[in-house]
């Protein structure tokens, strides 16, 4: 006759599984648990999305993300499914330096690395790996040769049924404790709403010490998102976005701050308008600041770039051309 192990206890036993219905009394304490977890599962809530991706659909419209002046040359070079390299040429910018970018990434299913130098020999790296559907980590690191600008990030991703967790370190000191520490957690409260907060603890030195908690809230309909985040009580952030079709979609984000007495607000209006061979992204806000991004792709793996930003009330101007090829 085979042996059978003892059992082994758990101090999560209590909690069981979600889609079992406990057998204990709902009136003993070491069941709430349990019974907790049973009847969110009966919600069949959704996962929120990650809490850093709050934005996500609106600033996808937004031309932010894409700006650039000057001329812009990538070449993407595709040298097996998981491996790629990629070079980045940019001349005559107006804020930034003729520069070379040297790129390499690695993906599989479960793993990314991406590397990027330039030709002053700085690097940027980032790896990821998904230890399960789950669980995720990521590090960042950034290698430079400017005192005081060299970085080092670590992030753990949680990700649950209806809800999302994040902790963050960056250049942490374990000895002293010294360094950015955030953590965030994301909770879908209903099919369309979800809420959740945020909390930095900022430590330059071991005797100093800053701390900051926002609030946020996300409501997704059928075709259309609706954000807002509140640091405290002197800035709110919020966001809305709207899918009119496959080819067209809109984006508006409101900022207010309150400092020292003095109010600021600036809101920014954006589309993104996709064509069969050219995607187009446009916006303006109430500073007078005008932007747009033209993407046309030509031919197969080969496309053509137009980015022009215009500042009205600073008089300012930027202009920029860029190809980029795929091979």
């Amino acid at each position: 006759m085979a042996a059978t192990n003892p059992p082994i206890y758990s101090p999560l036993a209590s909690f069981g599984l979600k889609d079992q219905k406990p057998t204990g009394n709902p009136y003993n304490p070491l069941t709430w648990g349990s019974w907790f977890s049973y009847q969110k599962s009966k919600l069949n809530l959704p996962n929120p999305g990650k809490f850093e991706r709050l934005h996500a659909e609106s600033k996808d419209c937004s031309c932010s993300a894409y700006l650039f002046d000057g001329a812009q040359a990538n070449i993407i070079k595709e040298l097996s499914a998981n491996f790629h390299v990629q070079h980045q040429f940019s001349l005559g910018s107006q804020v930034m330096p003729s520069m070379y970018n040297f790129m390499s990434g690695y993906m599989t299913e479960k793993t990314m690395a991406q590397g990027t130098m330039d030709n002053d020999l700085n690097l940027n790296a980032v790896v990821r790996h998904a230890w399960n559907a789950h669980s995720a980590t990521k590090v960042v690191a950034q290698i430079t040769s400017t005192p005081g600008q060299s970085m080092l990030q670590v992030d753990q991703d949680i990700n649950g049924s209806d809800y999302s967790i994040n902790i963050k370190a960056m250049n942490p000191n374990p000895l002293e404790w010294t360094g950015l520490y955030m953590a965030n957690y994301l909770q879908s409260v209903t099919p369309n709403l979800a809420l959740g907060s945020e909390i930095v603890l900022q430590r330059p030195t071991a005797d100093m010490e800053e701390t900051a908690m926002s609030f946020v809230g996300k409501y997704t309909g059928a075709d259309y998102v609706a954000t807002a985040t509140f640091q405290g009580l002197n800035a709110l952030q919020a966001t809305y976005y709207q899918r009119i079709n496959e080819k067209v979609e809109f984006g508006a984000e409101l900022n207010l701050m309150s400092q020292n007495g003095r109010r600021d607000g600036v809101a920014t209006v954006s589309g993104k308008f996709d064509f069969r061979q050219a995607t187009f992204r446009g916006q303006i806000d109430t500073t007078g600041r005008v932007s747009a991004v033209l993407e046309e792709k030509m031919a197969p793996g080969f496309s053509f770039l137009i980015s022009g930003d215009l500042d009205h009330m600073k008089g300012q101007s930027k202009f920029g051309v860029g190809i980029m090829l795929s091979a």
